[in-house]
């Protein structure tokens, strides 16, 4: 980590996550903070799509349409399986597997990017500079 970067990037949702790629892959020294942590206290970007909104939401869409196919269509296909029932903890578990991959994958282009991954918030102080209090680093 350093004290000075060319560019800093508040908030590592979709835009600025991409934002940050691209500046760094541009030539500039730059950083990417978020004031996001996931279970394990680690920095966790992608925004609230990815962490808490659409990703986690149609996961478990995709879940419950595959328990309503085997319970309502399955026999209509010639499948025969027991009644299904759900199981919510492991639905929860695959859920965060899945946001888990994605937020990895996302510190994973930070780093093969060049980009400072900081967990924290940032604020416009004057003029250029930024005042920024991080206290993880990715």
């Amino acid at each position: 980590m350093q004290s000075e970067y060319d560019v800093i990037v508040i908030g590592g949702g979709p835009a600025g996550y991409a934002a940050a790629i691209r500046a760094a892959q541009l030539g500039m020294n730059t950083a990417c903070i978020d004031k996001r942590l996931d279970a394990k206290g680690k920095p966790a970007f992608g925004g609230t799509c990815l962490n808490v909104g659409c990703i986690p939401s149609k996961t478990l869409l995709d879940i419950s349409h595959k328990f309503v196919d085997a319970r309502d269509r399955f026999a209509s296909l010639g499948i025969k399986v027991a009644k299904p029932s759900m199981d919510i903890a492991k639905m929860q578990k695959q859920k965060q597997q899945v946001v888990g991959r994605l937020v990895r994958g996302i510190s994973g282009l930070f780093k093969s990017s060049g980009v400072d991954g900081l967990a924290g918030t940032g604020k416009l102080h004057s003029g250029s500079s930024l005042r920024a209090k991080a206290w993880i680093f990715a």
